[in-house]
């Protein structure tokens, strides 16, 4: 049997001492090495099941003599290896803790062997409470009997007894509100109280039921409690830090009471149990069956105290009696999510057998479906209380200044690449006429849809062709668009989506920091025009101060911008007050920026747009149509649409993804056709074509749900709790960009100066990065060790793996990056296809290089 003793060197570096009794050898490594594994022990606190709870029962029991017992010549052994050991590495007095490494030893009987005498030396064992004398040996007082067990979540569609018990709390709720108290003892000493007032028959002795629940002199401050166990966002297994759920067993009770407590502030109950918001009191008799004893009572509200849906909304509560009627909406939720999912695995398993052959438009239709049921909701869901119409109100000025901004800068690009026949107004046009059209028939609504640069590219390479060959642009724009929606929509028909799914989340990060790189290159290439240009005094166009005012615009547009989005983690005012300042940072620095440039700065002529094309939305005349016309356009359109194919699907995964919880589920198929029909009106009316973009559909997500945050070992993440799922938001968003597209052009929007518009593609470049683990593991390499997050792949993989895979994702993106900033039109082109290259490189060629274990770490969902 092995044993391993952590501790401290004189250097505070922490060290494993792992001592092999049955060889009687030994060996010293570093801790971090070796935790890993220790911690994989069943018999260690931290490894637990996904979607489970946990009960754990603490005792305290007398101690005895354990140099009586058969074992002490053991004991006595142990102890004078481990002090041999200690002198050897030369330890200094540490906190030490000494973990069995044999799933077959009893944590009880281990500690007792280990609480010997070690010297001078302070050591705390697992599950044994000890007192430390500073100048003498140690000893200990009492011994600490705790039992662990792991229980399944509570199905209330199935099992009856557990709604009952809900029922009869709801009929006369007892609820403890945002107390103030901060101990254990008084916690639950006001939870009898109160359940004492109002329930005055029943007579409860409150010392004797606080003595059997709350024991001071013991680590475990709680005898018997329950809490839920989840997976963070890192692979990590670990224990629910926001709710307890209390047991107690009383000859006191005839029948089952529950007492729910909603804390001022969080409470830290100990480990486990920090930041503790909500604690549910369950007191039951003694005697009684085994479907309604304290632990099944628990475990019901232990499940619902586990949603992370719930906790949110009834955080918002403002008195007991809103508590309650939250809480039994959720309830009624959650039911019903249940039974829905339940019928769900019924019909899929219904469907296997008639789905073993393809046919044709099938998931089109599956997808249409699915979505069907959820329609209405998709306009009503969030509108129905004050908070959901304020995060919808911030979401829409969110999207609205993130989308008509990138429209002007597009214009203007546009205009310049096709001399005035594609101007800031069409773009608009584009814009507004899209998003409305996807907004009402799109399947997953919440992705943004726009023109982006690589199909500004396109639009380059069709003007040039039809300039060189003198050849009608609107009829070769025309048709290329057509070819292009006729390729999407066969793909949606013949469910060619369904190849998405080898589209992993390294292939997904490396096209997200390319788009951050692209706005990021383009704002550097205009401030570099820009002092190319002006930056000079030999000539009278030579303006130093325009050069100098674009640069300030562009980097106020973006220290501004980052600013007011940090401000969510700052200690001011309330949460809910800081994420909705958070919300409008966008708007706040374009206006304060355009307003500097265009007022304050009013004597420097800043560059702005100009509308030499007043018209609207019009059919653009075909002209002569040719052999070479058709077949030109249809090598453009095939890869043009492969561009469009790939952008939509990875735009859609990405918002799809689980950490986002989005309920209603994904529609690729209907997506694309939906996204094929748009794109055939666009290139009929000469306008730009469009797609499913990043990042503006994940900071759509982003802007639409609630957030929290939760500490792990000293790391604060944030995790959504829920997203409305709401239509409402591009519908309203894309109305406003139609009226501004008609009545705001050319002002005031010509009063927003440009450089004011590439500071907003920074800011987007930035704010993308968040919860990009490409970005992160890249600052990996710039980070001290020691400051290292406790990621799971830090945990999981070797640093020079973590490296090696960051490495390899560098390259691809090195690749992307030369194809589509290189100066060649027709290279350009063939940005879709090495996009698309990078699922068969993950697939086949990475994993050769480096071992799918690490892989599935590193690039797991």
């Amino acid at each position: 049997m092995n044993r391993i003793l952590f501790c401290h060197d004189r250097s505070n570096q922490r060290l494993a001492l792992d001592i092999d009794e049955e060889h009687g050898t030994d060996n010293v490594t570093d801790a971090e090495n070796v935790e890993s594994t220790t911690f994989s022990n069943p018999l260690v606190e931290d490894c637990i099941s996904i979607g489970q709870l946990e009960v754990c029962s603490t005792q305290e029991l007398g101690s005895k003599d354990i140099f009586q017992e058969e074992s002490s010549h053991k004991t006595d052994r142990i102890s004078r290896e481990t002090n041999e050991k200690l002198n050897h590495i030369n330890l200094y007095p540490s906190t030490c803790a000494v973990l069995s490494a044999n799933s077959d030893v009893n944590i009880s009987e281990t500690a007792a062997e280990i609480s010997g005498e070690i010297g001078e030396e302070k050591s705390r064992t697992y599950n044994v409470a000890k007192q430390v004398e500073q100048d003498g040996p140690l000893e200990c007082h009492s011994l600490s009997y705790t039992s662990r067990k792991l229980l399944p979540l509570k199905h209330y569609h199935n099992e009856a007894r557990a709604m009952k018990d809900i029922q009869k709390f709801l009929s006369n709720p007892i609820i403890l509100f945002r107390i103030e108290t901060s101990t254990v003892h008084d916690i639950v000493a006001e939870m009898i109280t109160k359940l004492s007032s109002e329930k005055p028959h029943l007579k409860l002795k409150t010392e004797n039921i606080i003595a059997s629940l709350v024991e001071d002199r013991s680590d475990y401050k709680l005898m018997e409690i329950m809490q839920g166990m989840k997976t963070n966002d890192r692979g990590e297994c670990q224990t629910e830090p926001s709710f307890v759920t209390i047991l107690c067993s009383s000859n006191e009770v005839t029948e089952n009471h529950v007492v729910m407590c909603l804390v001022d502030n969080p409470v830290n109950l100990g480990h486990g149990a920090e930041e503790i918001h909500f604690i549910a009191l369950v007191l039951s008799p003694l005697k009684e069956k085994k479907i309604k004893c304290a632990l099944e009572v628990a475990r019901t509200y232990s499940t619902l105290l586990a949603d992370v849906k719930l906790r949110h909304q009834l955080k918002g509560a403002t008195n007991p009696t809103e508590f309650a009627h939250i809480f039994e909406l959720e309830v009624h939720r959650i039911y019903t999510e249940e039974r829905a999912s339940e019928e769900k695995s019924i019909d899929h398993h219904q469907d296997l057998g008639d789905n073993k052959k393809w046919c044709f438009g099938y998931d089109l239709l599956n997808d249409i479906r699915r979505r069907a049921p959820h329609y209405l909701s998709d306009f009503t869901e969030g509108v129905k209380t004050c908070a959901g119409i304020q995060k919808i109100t911030s979401t829409i000025i969110f999207l609205f200044f993130s989308l008509i901004i990138p429209c002007i800068a597009f214009g203007v690009l546009f205009s310049s690449l096709t001399h005035g026949i594609i101007d800031v107004r069409k773009v608009i046009l584009s814009q507004a006429l899209s998003g409305l059209l996807f907004s009402i028939f799109g399947g997953q609504h919440l992705l943004v849809i726009r023109t982006t640069i690589p199909l500004t590219i396109f639009t380059k390479v069709i003007y040039s062709i039809s300039d060189e060959n003198e050849m009608d642009f609107h009829t070769f724009y025309a048709l290329s668009g057509l070819w292009t929606s006729l390729f999407l929509a066969v793909s949606s028909l013949t469910g060619l989506s369904n190849l998405m799914r080898y589209c992993s989340r390294s292939t997904e990060e490396i096209f997200a920091l390319f788009v951050s790189i692209a706005f990021t290159v383009d704002a550097i290439k205009f401030i570099a025009d820009e002092f190319d240009y002006h930056f000079c005094f030999d000539s009278e166009e030579c303006s130093a101060a325009k050069s100098l005012l674009s640069l300030l615009l562009l980097l106020g547009t973006v220290l501004i911008g980052c600013e007011i989005y940090n401000f969510r983690y700052s200690p001011y005012l309330t949460a809910a007050k800081r994420s909705l300042v958070a919300d409008y940072a966008l708007p706040v620095a374009v206006l304060l920026m355009a307003f500097t440039g265009s007022w304050v700065f009013r004597k420097v002529e800043m560059g702005t747009f100009h509308d030499d094309n007043p018209t609207n939305f019009v059919f653009e005349e075909w002209g002569e149509l040719t052999t070479g016309m058709i077949f030109g356009s249809m090598g453009i359109g095939f890869m043009q649409g492969l561009l469009i194919f790939m952008d939509q699907n990875i735009a859609a995964s990405v918002i799809n993804s689980p950490s986002y919880r989005l309920k209603k589920g994904p529609a690729y198929h209907l997506d694309i056709m939906v996204v094929a029909i748009i794109n055939a009106i666009m290139s009929v009316f000469g306008l730009p074509l469009v797609h499913g973009a990043l990042p503006h559909s994940p900071l759509h997500v982003r802007a639409l749900a609630d957030v929290e945050e939760q500490c792990d070992h000293g790391h604060v993440s944030e995790i959504i709790v829920d997203v409305k799922e709401t239509r409402v938001t591009t519908f309203v968003c894309h109305i406003l960009i139609w009226i501004s597209a008609l009545f705001l052009i050319p002002k005031p929007l010509n009063y927003i100066p440009i450089p004011v518009l590439y500071g907003l593609f920074v800011f987007l470049a930035i704010v993308a990065l968040d919860d990009l683990e490409l970005w992160e593991r890249l600052l990996l390499v710039f980070t001290e060790q020691n400051s290292y997050p406790p990621t799971h792949y830090i945990r999981k993989v070797p640093q020079k793996m973590v490296h090696y895979f960051t490495l390899v994702q560098l390259i691809q993106l090195a690749v992307l990056c030369a194809v589509s900033f290189s100066g060649y039109p027709y290279l350009k082109m063939l940005f879709p296809a090495f996009l698309a290259l990078m699922i068969p490189i993950r697939l086949k060629l990475v994993p050769k290089l480096i071992r799918e274990q690490y892989l599935e770490a590193l690039d797991g969902q």
